[in-house]
C-alpha cells in the first residue's frame, strides 16, 4: 500500500508539472519536449520502485509458500496382503525454495537506456515532426486564403524609375518616388502634397491610370495598393498604386493621371505627371 501511494503520488506531481509546462508561453516544439522529459522521469522513477517492491520481496522466508517435506503415517503389516515389510517412514521430498532473480545494475541500466532511446528520441522526432508538418499545412491554407491582390503584389518586382518626377496643378503636388514591376502588376509609390486650405480627394478606382508608349493604358486596383486617395489641407499623403499588368521592358517613358481631383471648387480638376524610366 505504501509503494502504490508513492507511485499514485508520482503520477499526480507529474501530470500537475506537465499541465503548467504547456501553459507556459513555449514553442509546441519546446512544449513536447518538455512533456517528453517528464514522462521518462515518470517511467524511471516507476522502474525504481519496482525494484525496491522486489527487494522487500526477496527479504520474505525461503520456505514460505512451498511445499512441506511429506511424512507417511505408520500402518503396521497386515497378514494375507501383498506388500513388503511395514514402513514406518516415507521420507518426503524437499523442495527447496527458488528465489527470483535478481535484477542485476546492468539489467536496469539497460532498461533505462532503451527508455531514453526510444521514448525520448522517439518522442522528440514525433514532435518535431508534428510541428513541421503542422507549419507546412499551416502554411499551405494560409497561401490558399490569401488573396488574389495580396499574391500579385508578393514578389517586389524591378525597379524601373530612372529620376523622380513631379507636377504641380494649383494647391496640388503629385511627386512619383518609385516604380517597380513585376510579371503581374506595375506599382507606383507617389506623395501628394496639399497646400490649399480645402481637402482634396485623388480617387483611384477607375480614376488613376498608368499609359506608356507602345502598351496599352493600366488601370488601377484599390484593393492591392495603399495610396488612400484622400490629401488634407495644409497636408500630405503617401502611398502606393497597384497597376494591372506589367510595363513592357524597353519602355522608358510614362504617365501616371488622375482623371478627376475632387474636394475643392478652386480647382485642380485633374492632375498628370510624366516618368522618366529605364529600358529594363
Amino acid at each position: 500500500m505504501i509503494w502504490g501511494a508513492v507511485a499514485y503520488l508520482v503520477t499526480t506531481l507529474g501530470t500537475l508539472l506537465t499541465d503548467y509546462l504547456t501553459r507556459l508561453h513555449i514553442s509546441p516544439l519546446l512544449g513536447s519536449v518538455l512533456a517528453t522529459a517528464v514522462g521518462l522521469v515518470l517511467v524511471v522513477v516507476g522502474v525504481l520502485i519496482d525494484a525496491a517492491k522486489e527487494g522487500e520481496a526477496q527479504g520474505a522466508p525461503a520456505t514460505a509458500g512451498y511445499p512441506q517435506p511429506y511424512y507417511e503415517p505408520y500402518r503396521p503389516y497386515q497378514s494375507g496382503k501383498r506388500g513388503g515389510d511395514a514402513q514406518t517412514y516415507q521420507g518426503g521430498t524437499y523442495l527447496p525454495a527458488t528465489r527470483p532473480a535478481r535484477r542485476s545494475a546492468a539489467s536496469v541500466a539497460g532498461v533505462l537506456a532503451l527508455v531514453l532511446l526510444f521514448c525520448g528520441g522517439g518522442g522528440f522526432a514525433i514532435a518535431y515532426g508534428a510541428q513541421s508538418l503542422g507549419q507546412r499545412a499551416i502554411g499551405w491554407l494560409d497561401e490558399q486564403a490569401k488573396p488574389g491582390w495580396e499574391k500579385k503584389t508578393e514578389d517586389p518586382g524591378r525597379e524601373r524609375l530612372a529620376r523622380a518626377a513631379s507636377r504641380t496643378e494649383g494647391a496640388l503636388s503629385v511627386t512619383v518616388t518609385s516604380v517597380r514591376v513585376n510579371t503581374e502588376v506595375t506599382m507606383v509609390t507617389i506623395t501628394a502634397k496639399n497646400s490649399g486650405t480645402d481637402s482634396l480627394n485623388l480617387p483611384v478606382f477607375n480614376n488613376a491610370q498608368l499609359g506608356a508608349a507602345g502598351a496599352s493604358t493600366l488601370d488601377a486596383d484599390p484593393a492591392a495598393g495603399s495610396f488612400s486617395g484622400t490629401v488634407a489641407a495644409k497636408g500630405q499623403a503617401t502611398g502606393t498604386i497597384v497597376f494591372d499588368g506589367a510595363i513592357p521592358a524597353g519602355t522608358t517613358r510614362a504617365t501616371l493621371s488622375f482623371a478627376h481631383v475632387q474636394g475643392s471648387l478652386k480647382g485642380p480638376d485633374s492632375i498628370s505627371v510624366d516618368i522618366a524610366l529605364t529600358a529594363s
